[in-house]
């Protein structure tokens, strides 16, 4: 071989290794020139953005083209062949000079991938070549429209590599919901915001490049659920059906109780927001065989007990500790079984602490769910003494602000005395159990981004409150499932609503977009159901 062709094989396998390198697609082609002589092209795009299109969109391609000397090219360039996958081709001007060409106004309606061909003249010798893609562009929507309000929503557009597609613009179209179209031009991030006011059900199309790449449904400014736990006939049956409902991916966590007394478990809806985990409940005895199936069908691997071995036996945490890992979180009693709880949990930076009397059990109920949103943990007192556990505890959390949950029959004025003397002290009670819910809401509901959905369930949480049996566990069940949800609960009488609730339903509901009633007719009766859909539809 001589020398000559020695060089040139060199150069050869200098390209392809200067192409792999660049990861930028482009191939060499055996052509002719005009004088009859043989030599290779090579295409590179003139950067990676330049291979990838978006359908419908205009633009150009940037590419560069080299001889077999690797210099750039400088003979006659005409025009561009791009064909898709079925054949069928499109002829683009070319131009520029010097290795340095754009394919002007180029437009692919359809995804995939294509052959792009450069070329002498109109339809001449093939010079070099190489493949495009072509992405759809999609939209991130976390947000509905509203009938009959104003909306602001947020929406991030990208290719279908998840690539932001900023400074684009689109409109959005209002017309099949009763509305005007919206102009949008999307940020560097690819995300932009508008805000629309629809008349009719449908949904508002996002237009991009003469294709719909989203659509946004319009949904009626109330929805009542179905009721979750209809069917169950007791605590435990009700735990599994809120595990369900809740934590239909399953979890590695769930939160163990006994189904007869509340005492330990009220502060436990922190731990489950913290854990992602729900509350399931079983006989203090022996462990409920629906309980057990249940942490199958979740697939957990850990078990944390709240409450001692007088709550759930030693013999159930034998049984458990063959399969999973078991933790006890317990105290002697209520007090300090919540205080050891809040360790697991942690405090928010605002640092406040809820503080509710071991035994007002409604009270403690109430701020659950926000507490649990929240990340801050719910300590328990007696009327007119602090336990020292609580005491440390609020040490320990380095806590700031306490909340007091209820009046001074359930926390006195001598403990509110005490804790003022170190912390930032607010009293939230009210004349019996549904007042001071109420007066919870009024605090903590967020208007802004309002907290939802609502959950109606049995206010009959004391073992006082029912003639015999076992007080209803529906409202701390739920409470979990709340925080989970980022929404909150209500307690409510069996047949009518508490007129403190009602109060609060009637000046709040437009706040209140989807709600459930949640456990069975004696908690929550059908006819109540009925009435509160009529209350806040709108």
């Amino acid at each position: 071989m001589g020398i000559k062709s020695l060089k040139q094989t060199f150069l050869s396998v200098l390209m392809m290794a200067i192409l792999l390198i660049s990861m930028i697609p482009g191939r060499a082609l055996a052509a002719t020139s005009d004088d009859g002589s043989t030599w290779l092209g090579w295409l590179n795009f003139a950067t990676s953005a330049d291979s990838k299109l978006i359908a419908g969109e205009t633009g150009n391609i940037n590419v560069q083209l080299w001889d077999n000397k690797s210099d750039p090219f400088t003979g006659s360039v005409g025009s561009a062949t791009i064909t898709d996958s079925h054949g069928n081709d499109k002829l683009f001007q070319v131009s520029g000079s010097a290795g340095n060409y754009t394919i002007s106004n180029v437009t692919l309606e359809t995804a995939g991938e294509y052959d792009l061909v450069i070329r002498q003249g109109a339809a001449g010798t093939a010079l070099a070549a190489g493949t495009i893609t072509v992405l759809n562009a999609t939209t991130i929507i976390t947000d509905s429209l509203i009938m009959n309000k104003n909306n602001t929503i947020r929406v991030k557009v990208t290719d279908t590599e998840g690539k932001p597609l900023g400074r684009k613009s689109g409109t959005v179209d209002g017309s099949l919901v009763g509305a005007s179209a919206v102009s949008f031009t999307t940020l560097s991030d690819g995300t932009f915001t508008f805000s629309m006011t629809p008349s009719l059900y449908g949904t508002a199309d996002i237009v991009f490049a003469g294709h719909v790449i989203g659509s946004i449904p319009v949904l009626p400014a109330y929805i009542q659920n179905a009721r979750i736990g209809g069917t169950a006939r007791d605590n435990v049956a009700l735990s599994v059906e809120v595990a369900k409902s809740g934590w239909t991916m399953g979890s590695q966590y769930v939160i163990l109780a006994r189904d007869d007394q509340f005492s330990d478990t009220l502060a436990a809806a922190p731990l489950s927001k913290k854990l992602d985990a729900p509350i399931l409940m079983t006989d203090s005895a022996k462990l409920d065989e629906r309980t057990l199936a249940a942490i199958h069908a979740l697939e957990a691997k850990n078990v944390y007990i709240v409450g001692g071995t007088v709550a759930v036996s030693q013999g159930i945490q034998d049984t458990l500790s063959k399969e999973f890992t078991v933790n006890r979180i317990a105290g002697l009693q209520g007090y300090d079984t919540a205080a050891k709880i809040s360790s697991h949990v942690g405090i928010d930076p605002t640092q406040t602490v809820y503080l509710a009397n071991g035994h007002a059990i409604p009270d403690a109920i109430a701020i659950s769910a926000f507490a649990g949103a929240q990340g801050n943990p719910i300590l328990l007192t007696g009327r007119d003494a602090l336990p020292s556990s609580t005491r440390q505890a609020l040490v320990d959390l380095q806590a700031t602000n306490v909340v007091l949950l209820g009046g001074t029959a359930v926390i006195s004025s001598s403990v509110e005395k005490e804790l003022s003397s170190k912390y930032l002290v607010k009293r939230w009670g009210g004349y019996d159990r549904y007042d001071t819910q109420s007066i919870v809401f009024q605090n903590l509901l967020n208007k802004e981004v309002p907290q939802s959905p609502l959950y109606f369930t049995s206010g009959l949480v004391r073992q006082d409150d029912v003639r015999s049996g076992k007080p209803y566990a529906d409202a701390l069940l739920t409470a979990a499932l709340a925080a989970k949800n980022g929404g909150f609960v209500a307690m409510t009488q069996r047949d009518t609503l508490p007129a403190s609730l009602n109060y609060f339903m009637l000046f709040n509901k437009g706040y209140i977009s989807k709600s459930a009633v949640v456990g069975n007719n004696s908690g929550v009766s059908y006819v109540l159901e009925q009435q509160l859909q009529q209350m806040l539809k709108r």
